[in-house]
């Protein structure tokens, strides 16, 4: 099974072995960039150009959770292109920047997955 992420702000799930669209998920209101399975393979995360990271159901298609500010990392927004689930799935790293106007800087926050809430960041 593969996930794919697309500009036409879906993503699709496949079968690859018989090369088949399984289903599709609509949601986001931007192109997604990246796309990440949990460990247990049941949910996958996302983000995009909209600055949300969502966590789907991969049988159900349903957007679980929408993860759009921090308490930690105040006034990042999330990034589009960095997404990976902890070995025990209970976290996400994420990659998180602000622009200023003069200056654009860059962290990695650390989500929690079942709250949303950046627990620290890098």
């Amino acid at each position: 099974t593969l996930v794919s992420a697309s500009f036409d702000r879906t993503c699709c799930l496949w079968d690859v072995t018989n090369r088949t669209q399984l289903r599709i998920f609509r949601g986001a209101t931007a192109s997604i960039e990246c796309v990440v399975f949990s460990p247990d393979g049941h949910t996958f995360a996302t983000s995009g150009y909209d600055n949300i990271n969502r966590i789907w159901h991969g049988f159900s298609g349903s957007c679980l959770k929408e993860f759009r500010g921090t308490s930690v990392a105040e006034d990042y927004k999330f990034r589009a292109r960095s997404l990976a689930y902890s070995p025990d799935g209970t976290v996400i790293a994420c990659g998180c920047y602000r622009d200023n106007g003069a200056m654009t800087t860059y962290k990695v926050g650390i989500l929690d997955v079942s709250t949303g809430e950046c627990v620290r960041s890098i």
